[in-house]
């Protein structure tokens, strides 16, 4: 093979090489744009099922929960904690356990007068400070006590405002546990705790080679 024939040779090698590489190139591009879209598409189709399901399944519990639909017996847990979380005393009420109502209902009252009376007494001082700097002092007579300076007054009045919302949160807090506690109680109601337990203690046949056997069945339904 002379220099110009091994120039072609080496030519045409490259020029195939090349277009090997082009076209794996090309295939595997391909390759990697289809699972993009393969994983796009199903991303978008998970959240859009997702969503789909969630309002559906919020349809149905809104539904069952109001009376619209009848509620099965393994419905009735979540529905007692939907109720519940609507008004105080509901999901107790389906699952008819009245005797708790009271117990609900005094905690709602007590709960309520704590958030009222802090609220009114921040209001109070939160007004003394309005006061204080309408007039442009810096102390203030409270009925006959004081005179109180600034900073006594704003002290109290964040103290009232603290509490206030403090009882707040444990009056939702309380609120949630009743929920919680109507869902738990409905469970329980479902829940097999029958005294069909039955328990067989057999013996077992004896071969030719002699040993013994004890065979026991235990029936719980």
């Amino acid at each position: 093979m002379n220099l110009k024939q091994a120039g072609i040779f080496l030519f045409l090698f490259i020029c195939l090489k090349s277009v090997i590489a082009f076209g794996q190139r090309d295939s595997l591009l391909s390759k990697i744009d289809s699972l993009n879209k393969k994983n796009t598409t199903t991303i978008d189709t998970s959240r859009g099922y997702k969503f789909r399901s969630f309002r559906k399944n919020g349809k149905e519990l809104f539904s069952k929960s109001f009376g619209f639909s009848p509620i099965k017996s393994n419905e009735r847990p979540k529905v007692a904690f939907f109720r519940s979380v609507i008004f105080p005393g509901w999901g107790q009420i389906t699952n008819k356990q009245f005797i708790k109502l009271p117990i609900i209902y005094g905690a709602a009252a007590v709960g309520g007068y704590f958030i009222y009376d802090n609220n009114k007494k921040f209001q109070e001082f939160k007004g003394y400070l309005q006061e204080m700097s309408d007039k442009g002092t810096t102390e203030i007579m409270i009925g006959n006590m004081g005179p109180y300076n600034e900073s006594v007054i704003n002290t109290a009045a964040r103290q009232y405002r603290r509490w206030k919302q403090g009882t707040v949160i444990g009056f939702a807090a309380g609120w949630l546990l009743f929920a919680v506690e109507a869902n738990v109680a409905a469970h329980m109601k479902t829940f097999d705790v029958s005294d069909d337990i039955s328990m067989r203690i057999s013996g077992g046949p004896l071969g030719q080679n002699a040993g013994i056997g004890l065979r026991m069945n235990l029936n719980l339904k």
